[in-house]
């Protein structure tokens, strides 16, 4: 058996005759080294989409997006994807990784215990394969049920609601939890030191049980994507494995799903779902609606900072206009790609503030919320995206052209 830095460092103070300056907590410290032989668990995830590994055990997975956006659809989803008997074919948009069901854990904050039961029986269930089964049969239904361990904790208190949470992970040990959603996990969301010891403990709690805790939490009132909610939300981006946004498209009955950070596996693509008349969420296509003007003439559908008027072009650097002159709809646009490399300047990685100082000096850009929208345009286009560093910064990296 191989001895520890710290065994041989003591035998050899011991043979030169003077007292061990081993403490216990030396010791402590000791344990938690890492070296190249030491043994540990192989990365695992439990979800794919899009052919990607995603929600990986033993860390945290966020999902993000303001109020009625879709978040709890897309949990349904995933956890029925989870705890169904079979596994989807590679392939498939969302599916399961490993072969056998997952164990999950659904801990419900908000909503009604009605609420949390009719989407249990009547979406989860039915996505699931084992809807109509489960009425007509009770082996199904306790098959489903020892695996979905659902709690509806709304009536409960703050202090409740995270003691119950650790009781439940110590002793059902699911593969997956869900929270949704977080911030009913302590009084409040903008406490720094509750902020910064509730992601702690459930980091711990992923850790020690060998799971992923998926936890939802709510955007900023600004709508900006990246901004979660409360100083909570500023820890959740500094220590989540991943994070997904979720949104409805305007005027269509369409959501969506992108990947906005993530410590490993991109994916690039976005996932589309609309719900059937069945009240289902159905995995569909991207929409591609023309919008009409008042007059009922089709307009632009280009994103809505490209949505500008020919002359306010020459209040920017021409050298990062492109002009489309046959093009009344769309007289210009942004060099998206151009901008974006010159401002990085060969760069790995940038962080936020610096990134939006060099675009706004070499494009003559003033506003900063303009400068949001094209950054938003070059996030949207694959030009550039956000990320964390092996310290938990967020910071932005260009994607390859």
């Amino acid at each position: 058996m191989n001895k520890s830095g710290i065994q041989l460092i003591e035998e050899e103070i011991a043979q030169a005759g003077e007292s061990s300056p081993i403490t216990p907590l030396l010791l402590e410290l000791d344990r938690l080294r890492i070296t190249g032989d030491t043994p540990v668990p192989c990365e695992e995830f439990l979800m794919r989409l899009f052919d990607k590994p995603c929600f990986p055990r033993r860390d945290l997975t966020a999902i993000t997006g303001m109020e009625k956006c879709g978040k709890t659809f897309f949990t349904s989803m995933l956890m029925a994807s989870g705890v169904s008997s079979s596994v989807a074919a590679p392939g498939v948009t969302l599916s399961r990784l490993p072969d056998k069901p997952l164990k999950i854990l659904w801990y419900d904050t908000e909503q009604s215990r009605q609420s949390t039961k009719t989407i249990l029986t009547d979406r989860i269930y039915e996505l699931a394969g084992k809807g109509q089964a489960v009425q007509n049969d009770s082996n199904d239904a306790a098959e489903l049920d020892g695996r979905l361990f659902v709690f509806n904790v709304r009536s409960c208190t703050y202090e409740q609601r995270l003691e119950y949470l650790i009781t439940a992970i110590m002793t059902y040990r699911p593969d997956m939890v869900v929270i949704d959603n977080i911030s009913d996990l302590l009084s409040s969301i903008n406490d720094q030191e509750q902020s910064i010891m509730l992601i702690d403990q459930l980091m711990q709690l992923s850790t020690t049980y060998d799971c992923n805790i998926t936890i939802v939490i709510h955007l900023n009132r600004s709508g900006e994507k990246r901004n979660l909610r409360g100083w909570l939300g500023t820890e959740v981006l500094h220590k989540a494995f991943e994070v997904y946004y979720c949104e409805q498209l305007p005027k269509e009955q369409v959501f969506a799903v992108e990947q906005l950070l993530t410590r490993k596996y991109h994916i690039k693509e976005t996932f589309y779902y609309r719900i059937s008349d069945d009240g289902l969420p159905v995995t569909t296509e991207c929409p591609d609606v023309q919008p009409r003007d008042a007059q009922g003439k089709y307009m632009s559908n280009k994103p809505e900072a490209y949505q500008i008027r020919a002359e306010r072009a020459d209040s920017f650097n021409q050298d990062y206009i492109i002009r489309h002159e046959d093009d009344s709809r769309m007289p210009w646009e942004w060099d998206l790609r151009r901008l974006f490399d010159n401002a990085m300047a060969s760069r790995a990685q940038m962080n936020q503030a610096d990134l939006q100082a060099a675009v706004m000096q070499l494009s003559g850009i003033q506003q900063p919320k303009y400068y949001d929208k094209v950054f938003r345009l070059a996030c949207d286009n694959h030009i550039v995206k956000t990320t964390m560093d092996r310290n938990g910064r967020v910071v932005v990296i260009s994607t390859p052209s």
